[in-house]
């Protein structure tokens, strides 16, 4: 099982942080969440000795990876869900036009557009006619938060 995921370089998360989980195209969607247990930066040979069980590739995948990077960074996450119904990118580019998909990692502000999405699919999910069909008029795009909200 996964839990772990890898970066090529360091990523600064602080523990606790939110992540919501894009797997890239053909799927294009974003399908689960976690939290952050910690970051570990290491040499690419560490982080295989340890964590192999929880990286779900090969060796020879990671190897791949990791060529001609001398330390690699882990994300160990914990508290991994599954989103009950996942979020399309074009169901994000509805309420954010201009979003695109990370090609590494990607920090949304609390009042990011995308992330409100995410939000509203989360807490009020629909598995018929996509993200704005059984959604209450308040969680429908665009979507007004009236305070700060936590990640």
């Amino acid at each position: 099982t996964k839990t772990i995921e890898l970066r090529r370089r360091a990523v600064h998360v602080a523990r606790g942080t939110r992540v919501w989980i894009y797997s890239k195209s053909p799927y294009a969607v974003v399908e689960a969440l976690a939290i952050v247990d910690r970051v570990i930066s290491a040499k690419p040979e560490k982080l295989w000795s340890e964590y192999k069980d929880r990286l779900g590739i090969s060796k020879t995948d990671f190897e791949s990876y990791f060529l001609d990077v001398s330390v690699g960074c882990a994300l160990v996450l914990r508290d991994i869900q599954r989103l009950p119904c996942s979020v399309s990118l074009s169901e994000i580019r509805d309420c954010a036009s201009s979003f695109q998909p990370p090609q590494f990692f990607l920090r949304l502000r609390s009042d990011h557009p995308a992330l409100k999405v995410l939000r509203m699919r989360y807490e009020f999910p629909s598995r018929k006619g996509g993200l704005h069909s059984e959604l209450p008029d308040a969680a429908r795009c665009p979507v007004r938060l009236d305070g700060p909200t936590s990640t």
